[in-house]
């Protein structure tokens, strides 16, 4: 499976380039976005590297599938943010569910705009099992979990609650 164009009523969802990295480092230059998943603002060398091996699509064993999309306004084609899946291949496809937008577009519902429109054209590919991994004070990411149907699990992973469809 292999990341497709999608649209929203307010966004489009692009499939993940190289050349992103680029437009994305600003997107993801504020420390508050990593104040509940770790980490730090990625430089451009850093991002242009995780973006070159994240379009493979792939793990290397082939095991784990990836999909990646830069979430941009439709209006002035502005990136603000990403959505991605790992998909997993159980007995159902199932996928692993992110989300993260710039804070200078929170509050408006973005993420939740473009996760139910990931979450939609996965359905539509097949997939029928849906989960998350979200810091348990990190509200507004359980509230896009909510939203588009999870509920949160006794199991913790990394420190994250997880969330399942």
């Amino acid at each position: 499976m292999a990341a497709e164009p999608i649209e929203s009523e307010r966004l489009r969802l692009k499939p993940l380039t190289v050349w992103h990295a680029a437009r994305m480092v600003g997107v993801l230059a504020d420390p508050s976005i990593y104040r509940f998943m770790g980490g730090e603002p990625p430089t451009a060398l850093t991002l242009s590297m995780r973006y070159r091996a994240q379009v493979v699509g792939h793990s290397a064993d082939g095991c784990t599938g990836w999909l990646n999309w830069i979430i941009t306004l439709t209006e002035t084609a502005a990136p603000i943010g990403f959505v991605q899946a790992t998909l997993i291949d159980r007995s159902q496809l199932a996928a692993d569910l992110a989300w993260v937008i710039s804070p200078h577009h929170q509050g408006r519902g973005h993420a939740t705009e473009a996760a139910a429109a990931m979450v939609a054209w996965l359905r539509d590919h097949g997939v029928s099992r849906f989960a998350a991994n979200i810091h348990p004070q990190h509200e507004a990411s359980a509230a896009v979990a909510r939203t588009l149907g999870l509920h949160a699990t006794a199991a913790v992973v990394h420190g994250e609650v997880r969330w399942e469809s």
